[in-house]
């Protein structure tokens, strides 16, 4: 700490006027002359050090401080801790010496350097000692590493990277884009083994991770060989120990490559495992790279939509159709008065409701058990539509009839629609269908209701809506307020020899009515599938009855593997949910059940996930020290092996820009802040008056 100079020049007065003042009072004072010298000199020191320090507080209230840091030089030693580092033939030299060298090397360093160490694979993250490296992750990322240290290290004296790795990475970016500006050496120490050996592997596998129910998806794997010329094998495709596909190939080439394709059938709800294999070939490097299991998640997307109709029409079977040509839907149609299943609904995802309600007073009791089970609605309006009652069972679209008659209406698409979109080629044919028959009348929109056309009355435009839905979550209800849609289908057809348009309209509509917002007042969400080594997160909400997320009570979760093992959890309160890392489990199938009470009911919630082994370590066992070359050419530094780690030590201290950082920070002080200073002057003042009372009493 230094003052500076500006602040100095403010202490020669404040000097000479506690001297001045010391002196006077010293003068005056009460048996002065009978002191000795030595006791007239402490007494005179102490009040005028009790002055000086009393007067800087008024003529020098706070004074300027320059610190002064000196940072050392920051080396990063980033070790690859990965497992295909123990698959090479020096794999005993890298797991028992290699790492005590590298301590070694650098423990010299310590005094004129800050050595940190770094480990990366599944993840980067710093260590204390070499110890905690022990080469188990099964993916290499080296692309979060470089992230992680120019996150948390460039704003520091970073003065050079050091990457132990064998430069197989399989997981991120490359690295040789990250590294363009970044304004340090990379050093890279190659380790692993570059020998090509006798190999077969699954490399690569794409298919789809969602399918639906009884819908036919594709897979496509491909498998590589190394060093196998002259070998059989054989590609299977197994799920609960049933062979879906196989095929038998031979080995061509030296270096040979496969793609096998098939189709699967989703056949059963839920997460589906499916493993893929390829037979050994003799005398196989490894065979832990034959094997590769994959999940899909089978949804059974079918939604089952209620048709009901006030009369017979050709909408019926017009919307009927349009609706079936997607699979994941099933329709059952009925006139009204053949329906048996009023009060019970519950089997239906949603109600599209033609000219009802009309004038039947059960269809109030209709609506009424609809919204009750929270079953979206569509509503088609027409002549036969009771508009009074209409207006009084929904609030979204009050329609005033001013004319019995319907008015004949083309429709114009509202660009501004935001709750779905539609393609580009039925938005080119709207503007060619004919009139619907709407009412006639004043139209009144609430404002969680978005129109997707508006009405056109011959040549005048109107904001009156034709096709409208709600945007509320709370509710979903849709309305096409006009009957003849089965002349849009048939212009369809008469233009493009297809339905596809029209039929896109009343397909869209359904599934944007029919996607079902999550009530439930409990729910934990997680993952369906995880990858090993990866730890389970899981998050839970608890909601009031006002739907406002609460987390007062203790939410307590089991998680149970496929043995019956069981493994109890307790949820972390976050600010108005829950958390939980449970951690890393084995591969395998676990589920999980959470619990909680809150306001005197019980809520419970399960669930289904698998920890999928996935060793991409063993997919590629050759290492890339090409790849390390070039990413220590592009930062100016040098790529070594091994047996040439002591040489490390030399190429630092020869670099010129790696060099201690000096940072000086000048900061302002109020003296009345500091507690110590006032203490010191009243302490001053204190033993001034003591010394003077006792010598004087002798």
């Amino acid at each position: 700490m230094i003052l500076t100079n500006y602040s100095i020049w403010y202490l020669i007065p404040i000097l000479l006027l506690s001297f001045a003042v010391a002196s006077l009072l010293y003068r005056y004072s009460k048996g002065a002359k009978t002191y000795t010298s030595k006791q007239r000199i402490l007494l005179f020191s102490l009040r005028f050090l009790a002055l000086f320090l009393a007067f800087s507080l008024f003529l020098m209230p706070s004074i300027k401080v320059k610190d002064q840091e000196i940072q050392k030089p920051i080396i990063l030693i980033a070790q690859d801790n990965s497992s295909s580092i123990l698959m090479s033939k020096d794999s005993t030299f890298y797991k028992t010496k290699f790492l005590n060298e590298l301590e070694e090397t650098f423990k010299d360093l310590e005094s004129d350097y800050e050595i940190k160490y770094l480990k990366f694979g599944n993840q980067a993250k710093e260590i204390s000692k070499t110890k905690e490296i022990d080469f188990k992750d099964n993916t290499t990322d080296m692309s979060e590493l470089l992230q992680m240290v120019n996150d948390n290290y460039s704003n520091l004296n970073l003065s050079t990277l050091i990457i132990c790795s064998d430069g197989i990475i399989n997981k991120g970016k490359s690295p040789l884009n990250q590294i363009q500006d970044f304004t340090y050496p990379i050093f890279t120490v190659a380790v692993g083994d570059t020998t090509v050996k006798k190999d077969i592997s699954i490399t690569e596998i794409r298919y789809n991770r969602i399918a639906y129910l009884n819908n036919k998806f594709p897979l496509e794997i491909v498998v590589l060989a190394q060093k196998a010329k002259g070998s059989n094998s054989v590609l299977r495709v197994m799920k609960e120990g049933k062979t879906l596909f196989e095929e038998k190939f031979s080995i061509d080439n030296e270096t040979y490559s496969k793609q096998f394709n098939t189709i699967l059938n989703a056949d059963k709800v839920g997460i589906q495992r499916y493993t893929i294999s390829v037979q050994p070939v003799d005398n196989e490097q490894t065979t832990t790279n034959n094997t590769r299991d994959i999940f899909v998640e089978v949804l059974d997307g079918r939604q089952k939509v209620l048709l009901l109709a006030n009369s017979p029409s050709p909408d019926i079977s017009a919307i009927k159709q349009a609706i079936e040509n997607n699979e994941n839907y099933e329709v059952e149609s009925f006139l009204f008065n053949k329906f048996d299943k009023k009060n019970s609904l519950k089997e239906y995802n949603i109600a599209i409701l033609h000219q009802i309600p009309s004038s039947n007073p059960e269809h109030r009791k209709l609506i009424e058990n609809l919204t009750k089970e929270n079953i979206p609605i569509l509503y088609i309006i027409g002549q036969q539509t009771d508009m009074p009652y209409f207006n009084n069972v929904q609030k979204g679209l009050q329609i005033t009839q001013t004319k019995t008659t319907l008015n004949q209406v083309t429709p114009i698409l509202n660009s501004n629609f935001t709750l779905f979109s539609i393609s580009t080629q039925t938005q080119d044919i709207i503007n060619q269908f004919p009139p619907l028959q709407s009412p006639f009348g004043k139209y009144n929109l609430s404002a969680n209701l978005q129109s997707l056309m508006f009405q056109k009355a011959g040549t005048i435009s109107t904001d009156y809506p034709l096709i409208c839905f709600s945007n509320s979550n709370a509710e979903r209800i849709g309305m096409i307020v006009g009957e003849g849609f089965w002349r849009w289908r048939m212009q369809n057809y008469l233009i493009n020899q297809t339905h596809s348009e029209a039929d896109e309209i009343i397909s869209k509509s359904i599934q944007y009515l029919a996607s079902r917002v999550n009530k439930s007042r409990f729910r934990v969400i997680c993952n369906n599938v995880f990858a090993e080594n990866e730890p389970i997160l899981m998050d839970a909400e608890l909601y009031n009855e006002s739907y406002e997320l609460v987390n007062t009570p203790e939410v307590k979760l089991t998680i149970t593997d496929s043995k019956g093992t069981k493994y109890p959890f307790i949820f972390s309160k976050t600010i108005n949910s829950y958390h939980l890392n449970a951690g890393v489990f084995p591969s395998g199938k676990y589920t999980y059940n959470a619990s909680t009470q809150f306001g005197g009911n019980t809520f419970a919630a399960n669930g289904v996930f698998y920890i999928a082994t996935q060793n991409l370590e063993a997919i590629n066992l050759v290492a890339d020290h090409n790849l390390l070359y070039n990413i220590s050419n592009q930062s100016n530094a040098k790529m070594i092996y091994p047996n040439q780690i002591k040489q490390l030590k030399d190429l630092i201290k020869e670099r010129k820009d790696i060099k201690p950082l000096i940072t000086q920070t000048i900061t302002n002080k109020n003296l009345i802040d500091q507690w110590w200073y006032l203490a010191l002057i009243v302490l001053l003042f204190a033993a001034e008056w003591f010394l003077r009372k006792y010598w004087g009493s002798i």
